[in-house]
């Protein structure tokens, strides 16, 4: 699928329908056929979600290699402290040579034909300390046997003692290269892992935008970008009982990125040299301005 060079129109992707499957009651997702999507993936349960946008797009060199920019936004939804939260989620995405621009689920067998992830954020993101002040008591009961002239006696000895604690918790994101033994020449894959926070127990963090930069075999080379987003949703379907639920999702269609047409920011596209001292990584990174700031 190729995008449109107009920077302005919506970002590449696509969406899928979330149902529960009958046969072993787990959650599973159907894409109903469709392959050219506005989205690079999207799930719903009730008030529960999940997407991901492909915001960004940038060919030209890094550490004089050419190189491909680029930037997803992440997001889940989801109520505040409740069953339907999301606990923890992982989020890959994978890149692969094309082989035919057409059949995405023709994959490379040659490793050595992948983009290689050199660079990626972000590395970690913690979210706010919460605090929880835990009071417990410790009680301890000893029995006693004293022998008298008039015969044996028996008590208890007891002392108690109140003990206050205080957790200390917050949500974690935590990136890695993801390489495999095929991969000699360095990862193809990027890992996020997201943890809620264990004291308060309000879900992982909402948002995130990832961004990698890829070393290319060529200029002008089309690959496939995956998106796979793996959450843990904690939801009662019945008030008896409360299960942990992991959404799955089957035959989702790549993102094609044919090695030319850009999308996002155009104040980025003049500078082609991403390392360069120059480079606007606060717009790619679409880092906050500072407090107080007149926008344009």
């Amino acid at each position: 699928m190729e995008t449109s060079g107009d920077t302005t129109t919506s970002p590449m992707g696509f969406e899928a329908a979330l149902v529960l499957s009958p046969e072993d009651a787990t959650l599973g997702i159907h894409n109903d056929g469709r392959v050219n999507r506005l989205l690079a993936t999207q799930e719903h349960i009730g008030r529960t979600s999940f997407s991901a946008y492909l915001r960004h797009v940038q060919y030209g060199t890094y550490q004089s290699r050419p190189a491909c920019l680029l930037a997803v936004d992440i997001s889940f939804r989801f109520p505040a402290k409740s069953s339907s939260r999301f606990s923890s989620a992982e989020v890959d995405i994978t890149f692969e040579k094309a082989l035919n621009r057409n059949k995405p689920s023709q994959r490379c067998t040659d490793a050595s034909l992948d983009p290689v992830v050199t660079n990626f954020a972000p590395k970690a993101m913690l979210g706010q300390v919460r605090e929880r002040e835990n009071r417990k008591t410790l009680e301890l009961e000893v029995p006693l046997t004293f022998e008298a002239p008039f015969g044996s006696a028996e008590f208890a000895a007891r002392w108690s003692r109140e003990m206050t604690m205080t957790e200390e918790g917050r949500a974690e994101l935590h990136g890695n290269l993801a390489q495999d033994d095929e991969h000699d020449d360095g990862a193809n894959s990027v890992v996020w892992d997201l943890t809620e926070n264990p004291v308060s127990k309000e879900g992982i963090l909402r948002s995130f935008r990832a961004v990698a930069v890829l070393y290319l075999r060529r200029r002008g080379e089309a690959f496939w970008m995956r998106v796979d987003v793996k959450p843990v949703v904690k939801f009662s379907l019945d008030p008896s009982r409360l299960f942990t639920k992991r959404l799955v999702r089957e035959g989702d269609e790549p993102i094609l990125l044919d090695g030319e047409t850009v999308l996002g920011e155009s104040s980025c596209h003049g500078h082609e040299v991403f390392d360069a001292a120059d480079f606007p990584w606060e717009t790619v990174l679409n880092l906050p301005g500072p407090l107080g700031g007149h926008g344009g």
